[in-house]
């Protein structure tokens, strides 16, 4: 990679990073990116928010936390709508959607997603949810890194190793299902983001409700957040989650035709905007759509699509996302089981 910008690649600190910004599509460079913060927290989150709010207390209060544009792509989703996913749901993109089914005493679940390329974006997750005096608490751990990022000075000859750029979120949630079709959630979130050698962390704490089963269609609408803090004089930057879908079709409860709409907009004015389709059949389901992306004045269209299968409580899905201006599709792996 040749330098680092107009200065013949000259910066500061001699050093440069490259990364994907995923709402944009497009290849960015950045120095530094840095944040931190304090969270307060009422009644179950005060033990952890306490827990959380230690491992900000004396940093820098004006840089935000590395790695928000990672969080970007749609981890853990089958082509599904963020605010109304269905495998990985542990909280991450809506706590209320960790209600564990009747009769269900846990659901583990675990996603992998990869952009293969010269400079890749590759993320993993893992979520526990149990039942505990009629409340399904939630504990997930999602990571994302870029690979294959190198560092130069004022010439393409690489130096020293790759720069490091990686987020972790760490989460802790509850969700109650009320009077049968609604369901609400809390999480409280502890991301941590690296750049090269700079490591800093943020909390936050997100809420989301979840309605169904509404009207003879059907239908479903959720809402969350993600990554809200409101404490942090806006050096973290939260995403609102919005979500519908109804029942075009149904035969039984293992065949069926769904369709929806979902909508993401992040402090900062990036957007997508995700028209889906889904259809079961038996053990086999299939869904996906066009996704419209707008981010820096720019916009951008694609496909999202998926396959799933379901057998005796274990899901296990793949999806396929294209991306434009060169860069590799995302390609996204979630395995699920519900236990009794």
């Amino acid at each position: 990679m040749a330098g680092c910008g107009a200065n013949n690649g000259k910066t500061p600190n001699g050093k440069c990073a490259k990364y994907i910004n995923r709402m944009g599509l497009m290849v960015a460079r950045t120095l530094d990116i840095r944040l931190d913060q304090r969270v307060r927290i009422s009644r179950f989150f005060i033990v952890l928010a306490a827990a959380f709010a230690g491992t900000s207390v004396g940093r820098c209060q004006n840089r935000e936390v590395p790695g928000r544009e990672l969080l970007r792509f749609p981890i853990g989703l089958i082509a599904e709508p963020a605010a109304l996913p269905g495998m990985f749901s542990g909280g991450f993109w809506n706590p209320a959607a960790a209600v564990l089914p009747d009769g269900t005493r846990w659901r583990v679940a675990a996603g992998a997603m990869s952009t293969p390329s010269d400079v890749s974006v590759n993320a993993s997750a893992g979520a526990v949810t149990a039942m505990w005096r009629g409340s399904s608490l939630s504990l997930s751990v999602l990571r994302a890194s870029v690979a294959g990022v190198v560092r130069t000075e004022s010439d393409p000859l690489t130096i020293a190793n790759d720069v490091q750029y990686s987020t972790i979120v760490t989460s802790l949630g509850i969700a109650r299902s009320v009077r049968g079709n609604l369901a609400w959630g809390l999480a409280a979130r502890v991301r941590s983001g690296q750049i090269d050698t700079d490591l800093r962390t943020s909390v936050a704490l997100d809420g989301g409700v979840v309605l169904e089963h509404l009207t003879r269609l059907d239908a479903r609408f959720g809402l969350s957040t993600l990554l809200a803090s409101p404490w942090s004089g806006g050096r973290e930057h939260a995403t609102f989650i919005g979500g519908a879908d109804l029942r075009l079709f149904r035969a039984d409860s293992d065949r069926f035709v769904r369709a929806g709409v979902s909508a993401m907009t992040t402090q900062g004015g990036e957007s997508e905007q995700f028209a889906f389709a889904s259809g079961r059949y038996g053990v086999w389901e299939v869904r996906g759509g066009p996704v419209r992306t707008s981010a820096f004045g720019a916009e951008n269209f694609r496909t999202r699509m998926a396959i799933a299968v379901h057998y005796i409580g274990y899901s296990v899905g793949i999806a396929r996302e294209g991306s434009p201006s060169g860069l590799g599709p995302s390609y996204q792996f979630v395995l699920s089981s519900l236990i009794r």
